[in-house]
């Protein structure tokens, strides 16, 4: 028996012989969460971006405010790059309170009004249909955070398209959770894709 096999148990395996002891089993915590709806999700996506800049935003003033130069550019383009928000949003964010207040003393609530304002205007963006290629198949990239449902709405477009008679392939590339070709399988099952 190797020294890792101690620790491995077969699901219907008592805890005594799997080797953790005389202690009995406990049974597993129900973990299922109540369902939650589309805003509700959209907030829990949101809340690491929200943190951020309600706490590591104030960070970057004194009480009596702060002079927007270099420096504090460079802090509050970390800072916002750290909300997962990525580069390009952040650096048009900094550019933004750059323009409005280069060589001014600020206090938060003008910064974050700026900041704010620049973030409705990145958000606003027309409605457009899915534009499918000509010929040939069509491949859609979904990108966002985590927790931010992309892989319910790939699930959605999936059943979609395969309702208008289209073929469709799904493929996983999230690097970061293995269980990502597990999840678009249940959901292609569920869905019937």
């Amino acid at each position: 028996m190797g020294i890792f096999d101690r620790f491995k148990k077969k699901p219907d395996e008592p805890a005594e012989a799997a080797g953790q002891g005389s202690a009995p089993a406990t049974p597993p915590a129900d973990n299922t969460a109540p369902k939650q709806g589309w805003f509700g999700m959209l907030r829990s996506a949101l809340k690491k971006t929200h943190d951020v800049l309600n706490t590591d935003i104030r960070d970057l003033f004194k009480r009596e405010g702060r002079l927007v130069d270099d420096e504090f550019l460079r802090e509050l383009f970390a800072i916002l790059v750290k909300t997962d928000m990525g580069t390009g949003p952040a650096a048009r964010i900094r550019d933004r309170i750059a323009t409005d207040f280069r060589a001014r003393v600020v206090h938060m609530d003008e910064v974050l009004a700026s900041v704010k304002d620049e973030i409705r205007q990145i958000l606003q963006q027309t409605e457009q249909p899915i534009q499918l290629a000509p010929s040939g198949p069509t491949v859609i990239l979904v990108v966002g955070v985590n927790g931010s449902g992309k892989t319910t709405s790939i699930a959605k477009l999936a059943h979609m398209f395969r309702s208008q008679g289209k073929k469709v392939v799904l493929g996983a590339g999230d690097t970061f959770r293995a269980a990502a070709v597990e999840q678009l399988t249940i959901w292609a099952d569920r869905l019937g894709v």
